[in-house]
């Protein structure tokens, strides 16, 4: 695997938020009109950058700052690239600490110091094998290797929850999956801070409003920014 390629990196207060790809072949990031594109031999990849969840969230309570990245894939042969992502969080001070603050369908990094707040989201393996099922940019042949997946014998029957995401201490990694040529894939990462304050309609909790903004699934994401497919 070749050095990562910075995408981007995004400031908080927290520290950066990097965007990372690592292929094993060489390929270049160009900058588009609505993100970036890269092109290497075996894939054309479509990053779709975006910020405007912060203001979806004022209806419910409103965030400081928000980003997010969409990446749609195409495998062009059946070469045998590696290709992934990481998208996490480098920290400036050693007060900040982190912990996983999944949901439905969601798989997500509350990240916080005593001040302020930034969580880190994208869709679970369920949400990835309930795609694959409707052939929505997820080949229907991952489907079994998806979501809630039965691992050991009859009589040691284990439940693992599969995705191609694998959650860091304070970020994502995401490896994509052996494609054929012609094949799709799609996921996002997505991205909200704030200060750290209570809840205004349950004073006596935390306020949630970051958790909430970075659990956006791809159908809502593609309507609200109006991407074609």
């Amino acid at each position: 695997m070749r050095k990562p390629i910075e995408i981007r990196s995004f400031k908080t207060k927290l520290g950066n938020v990097f965007l990372n790809l690592y292929s094993n072949e060489y390929g270049e990031i160009m900058n588009s009109d609505f993100g970036y594109i890269f092109h290497s031999e075996s894939f054309q990849i479509e990053i779709i950058e975006f910020t405007e969840i912060k203001n979806w969230m004022k209806e419910i309570n409103e965030i400081e700052t928000s980003i997010g990245w969409i990446f749609r894939i195409a495998k062009l042969n059946e070469s045998n690239e590696v290709l992934n992502f990481e998208c996490h969080l480098k920290k400036n001070n050693k007060e900040i600490i982190s912990e996983s603050d999944t949901g439905e369908c969601l798989q997500a990094i509350w990240i916080e110091d005593k001040k302020n707040v930034v969580s880190l989201g994208t869709e679970d393996g369920q949400m990835m094998r309930h795609r694959a099922e409707k052939n929505d940019w997820m080949p229907n042949r991952f489907k079994t290797k998806l979501g809630i997946v039965k691992t050991g014998s009859f009589l040691n029957r284990k439940y693992e929850e599969k995705s191609f995401t694998k959650q860091l201490p304070f970020g994502f990694e995401t490896k994509i999956p052996k494609l054929k040529k012609g094949e799709k894939i799609y996921f996002h990462y997505l991205v909200a801070t704030n200060e750290l304050k209570k809840s205004i309609d349950y004073p006596d909790e935390d306020d949630i409003s970051t958790n909430l903004a970075v659990g956006y699934p791809k159908w809502t994401l593609i309507d609200k920014l109006n991407i074609k497919e």
